[in-house]
């Protein structure tokens, strides 16, 4: 059963890592369309998913709650990806995703972990790796200014996300089905208040895109029900070197080999912090 977890845990990091490539492939710049279609995808493949797998299809106000907060999030994150590309954005929201989690559970939960003077070599490190990927980014320009603004907003709202769920004590099962609904709310009221244009373009892509996601999503609950939450989300970290992999090798975001070798050390100084971190 933890070979399973483990398997579960890394499949959700290989969705995680990858459901922004159908929207960088596309060359879309109608992030309100790819959102409201994104998150439609997510919606559709959430209501398949809890029927195969047996989770209620109810509402659950926690979960709906967890979902808008995603919601506005991703649709923050988009700019990140598109103004700082995947290679960069990723680690930089990966790790204030991490950092939240840990404060909101420390702080505010009182998790407090017993070994401290690890956790805060675990977080040091994390920080050491997102300064090392952040440092090739040049923010004299205002789109890379944007993207590293957005970057950081959409790694704390991220970080946020399952806070509503443990107020209120919610099971991983009994959200599921909520949250992606809260989701598509947040995608579709975007859509409506910015009085967008529906486009015939990227429309099988977006809609990929949230279907690749939600995957992730779904194997990662699996994934926390067989080996626990202490193994299975540092695990799922490895997002980070996934959409590393696709910007760099796929996108050719960075062209210099000494960028390249940059970022990818700052993601394994990045993921040393997690894995630090996770054992304390």
């Amino acid at each position: 059963m933890n070979n399973l977890g483990f398997l579960f845990a890394l499949g959700a990091a290989l969705a995680w890592g990858s459901y922004a490539v159908p929207f960088k492939a596309s060359k879309s710049e109608n992030l309100i369309q790819y959102q409201a279609l994104m998150t439609t995808g997510i919606f559709i493949s959430g209501f398949i998913f809890s029927l195969l797998a047996g989770y209620p299809v109810s509402f659950n106000i926690y979960g709906l709650f967890s979902g808008f907060l995603w919601g506005i999030a991703n649709f923050i994150s988009l700019s990140a990806f598109a103004n700082l590309g995947l290679s960069k954005a990723a680690p930089i929201m990966s790790s204030l995703v991490i950092l939240s989690t840990f404060l909101w559970g420390s702080f505010v939960f009182n998790e407090l972990p017993q070994g401290l003077v690890m956790a805060a070599i675990g977080i040091l490190a994390i920080i050491a790796g997102v300064i090392i990927v952040s440092t090739i980014i040049n923010t004299q320009t205002l789109n890379a200014k944007m993207g590293l603004i957005a970057a950081i907003t959409a790694g704390l709202i991220f970080g946020s996300q399952l806070v509503p769920l443990k107020l209120g004590k919610v099971e991983p099962q009994e959200f599921f089905f909520s949250s992606t609904l809260g989701i598509f709310i947040v995608g579709l009221a975007i859509f409506l208040f910015k009085k967008a244009k529906f486009k015939k373009e990227a429309i099988t892509l977006s809609l990929l895109s949230g279907v690749i996601w939600n995957i992730g999503n779904f194997l990662s609950l699996i994934s926390v029900s067989l080996i626990g939450l202490a193994k299975s989300i540092p695990l799922t970290q490895v997002t980070v070197l996934i959409a590393i992999l696709w910007g760099v090798f796929y996108f050719k975001e960075v062209k210099s080999k000494k960028s390249i070798l940059q970022i990818l050390i700052g993601a394994v100084v990045l993921l040393t912090g997690v894995i630090i971190l996770s054992l304390a």
